[in-house]
């Protein structure tokens, strides 16, 4: 905003004083010959008066008549000039020979040669306004011209910038409708280019979050339709069946299928409030940092247990860890998760402090891992790759997805690597 002022005030100034010049320019060349023709027509008649009733007197008689007998009767500053003191140019030459006087001070002087010697001039000088009246009047017209012109010039560089807001207000209004794919063109050296520019980010912002939403909105009514139609047949099933050990079964199902249903709804809370973070998701606080993996790791023993997975946490991590508290674990927790899930026999978790002062977490598995090409794929939501990696080991299919954003929403990202053990391995940084 503060460079667009400047800008404005830049372009108001340079207009002023450019329009100062073109109209002094302007007038000098349009109205001089005007103003010399009407002061010619306008004196020529007194300056030959003057003379004729000069010319009769001897040149030592003519300063006592001039001033007793000619001064009194005329508003007019009349007096006599020598060679040297009238002095006339070049070009006052050649006006004296071509309209027989001078013409001087922007034609408030005129100056005549008398005839005998030694040679004499008269000087006639035009009535003066008192000086600042006269300095004001000229410095308020050419004030109110030199401001036409500026506002003209201002308003001729206006007409771009008119332009752009024009283009600008109609992409906001077909945006508005619907077209999603609208971006502003703006020249390079147009003055609304860095407003052009966050519109397009905007737009692409926009784009971007609605795409994401209808994604999440198609993957989430494919992952609630199974448990959905599987707790819809046990209802039918369970009214039907009599036997009270398949009832039973039945109701363990449908207690599953509702445990499933639970975890997705409480994985899409967690994404959603990932992806539009408040102010207090991304406050980090410095924790103890042995306590803080207790916590996190305490929720995933029993699943590493019944796996019969040994899951190891190197010791050498720094004694206290700058970090969301709740969204960090959560992290931990789903990358823990996932090894486990993933695992042959080990997993093995390792934080360090790096050089540059963040944080650098390590997740470790021994089984199949992870191929290349699909590192990038297993961080969106609802993306499982393989047979290995299916609905039916567990999970809802967004942990991977939270880890991501809880990186993100941290200022630091998450990659997947070939772990030495032989699986994946998962390397999440943050700077602190």
């Amino acid at each position: 905003m503060l460079k667009f002022a400047i800008r404005i005030f830049v372009v108001a100034a340079i207009g002023y004083i450019a329009g100062s010049q073109l109209v002094q320019r302007s007038l000098e060349y349009l109205l001089d010959p005007l103003s010399a023709d009407l002061s010619y027509q306008s004196v020529r008649g007194q300056m030959h008066a003057f003379r004729k009733e000069l010319d009769g007197l001897a040149p030592s008689a003519r300063p006592d008549y001039l001033r007793n007998e000619i001064q009194p009767h005329y508003g007019l500053g009349l007096k006599l000039l020598t060679d040297a003191e009238a002095n006339p140019t070049a070009a006052e030459q050649k006006q004296l020979a071509a309209v027989g006087f001078i013409m001087r001070d922007d034609y408030n002087v005129y100056v005549a040669p008398l005839p005998g010697e030694p040679r004499q001039w008269l000087e006639v000088s035009l009535p003066r306004a008192p000086l600042a009246v006269e300095r004001w009047i000229t410095a308020a017209a050419w004030a109110a011209l030199s401001l036409i012109v500026g506002i003209i010039l201002l308003l001729l560089w206006a007409l771009p910038l008119w332009r752009d807001l024009d283009r600008l207000r109609n992409a906001t209004l077909r945006m508005g409708q619907g077209e999603l794919g609208i971006r502003v063109r703006l020249s390079r050296l147009a003055g609304m280019r860095h407003v052009g520019e966050s519109f397009n980010q905007m737009a692409e912002r926009i784009s971007a979050l609605i795409e994401n939403q209808r994604s999440m909105t198609n993957a989430v009514s494919h992952e609630l339709r199974t448990p959905l139609a599987r707790l819809s047949f046990e209802v039918a099933l369970l009214g039907h069946d009599q036997h009270l050990p398949r009832r039973h079964q039945i109701l363990r199902d449908m207690q599953a299928d509702i445990s499933e249903l639970e975890t997705l709804v409480a994985e899409l809370l967690v994404y959603a409030r990932l992806e539009r973070p408040a102010d207090d998701t991304v406050r980090l606080e410095t924790v103890d940092t042995c306590d803080w993996l207790g916590e996190a790791l305490a929720q995933v023993a029993h699943q590493a247990e019944a796996r019969a997975i040994q899951c190891h946490v190197h010791r050498d991590y720094p004694p206290r860890v700058r970090l969301h508290p709740r969204y960090m674990s959560r992290a931990l927790l789903n990358l823990v998760q996932n090894a486990v899930r993933y695992a042959s026999r080990h997993v093995e978790i390792k934080l360090s402090q790096c050089p540059s002062g963040g944080f650098e977490l390590i997740v470790d598995d021994d089984g199949g891992g992870i191929a290349p090409a699909d590192r990038a794929r297993v961080f969106e939501p609802f993306i499982r790759l393989d047979e290995s990696r299916d609905r039916g080991t567990g999970g809802a299919g967004l942990g991977l997805a939270i880890v991501w954003r809880v990186a993100a929403n941290h200022g630091g990202g998450i990659e997947i690597h070939d772990s030495p053990l032989g699986g994946a391995r998962f390397v999440l940084r943050w700077p602190a």
